[in-house]
């Protein structure tokens, strides 16, 4: 008896080791943006009407802001319950491509083609500080 409960509580563990791991491969390869090049960045608010337009290092810096986000996939707000302002972040890769990101309520952010992420406040919040140093 003592076998088969040692047993089934070893399988229990490898089964939530294994599950664990495949959840963590999922989110990472659902990545936020697409590999490549960005040379050109075009920012614009929804519904404040704000337009920016980026390239160089300041395309790189946003760039960089949008990979080293820790973003959580697992939360249980629904992003379509709640207001607030848009940034449409629209990345102009070198092969053509354009890639739109959207940054919403310093809260959820998603691409067009994938799921939602929450943020952290402090990190969605440095956004908006990004692009004010950025635009003068």
């Amino acid at each position: 008896m003592k076998k088969l409960i040692t047993i089934v509580l070893v399988l229990i563990c490898v089964l939530g080791i294994v599950g664990c791991s495949i959840q963590q491969q999922q989110v990472q390869d659902d990545q936020l943006l697409a590999e490549g090049n960005v040379i050109k960045i075009d920012v614009s608010s929804l519904p404040e009407g704000y337009n920016y337009s980026f390239d160089g290092e300041d395309a790189k810096a946003i760039t960089e802001y949008l990979s080293n986000l820790n973003l959580d996939s697992k939360f249980e707000e629904n992003p379509n319950e709640y207001d607030g302002m848009t940034w449409v972040i629209s990345l102009e890769y070198d092969n053509g491509e354009i890639l739109t990101v959207y940054h919403f309520g310093n809260m959820f952010i998603r691409s067009e083609k994938g799921s939602w992420y929450r943020m952290t406040y402090d990190e969605a919040s440095r956004f908006d500080a990004l692009l004010n140093e950025l635009s003068n």
